[in-house]
């Protein structure tokens, strides 16, 4: 915009902050699209554990442990092997 004889500079300084408007603007919209990804994520596999411990329970019946101590050994083993392999927690 620097061409415009006269305005130029006031030109590319308005030029740039739309361009720097549209960038954040365009960072918010990346980022709630992300957290809502990892949201449906995290219930998605939220679920998964609580129906591995549901399942481990009916196998284990005489364990004593409720369904709150089944789901949560379930993911720190998940977690514990996650680490274990050095990889990434999966495909999301």
């Amino acid at each position: 915009m620097n061409f415009i004889p006269g305005v130029g500079d006031v030109a590319q300084r308005g030029g740039d902050a739309l361009t720097y408007q549209w960038q954040l603007d365009e960072q918010a919209r990346i980022n709630h699209e992300i957290q809502e990804q990892n949201g449906k994520v995290f219930v998605g596999r939220e679920g998964q554990l609580k129906a591995l411990a549901e399942q481990w329970d009916k196998v284990n019946p005489d364990s004593g442990k409720n369904a709150y101590t089944l789901t949560n050994e379930a993911s720190t083993a998940a977690l514990n092997g996650n680490a274990a392999a050095q990889g990434p927690a999966g495909d999301q």
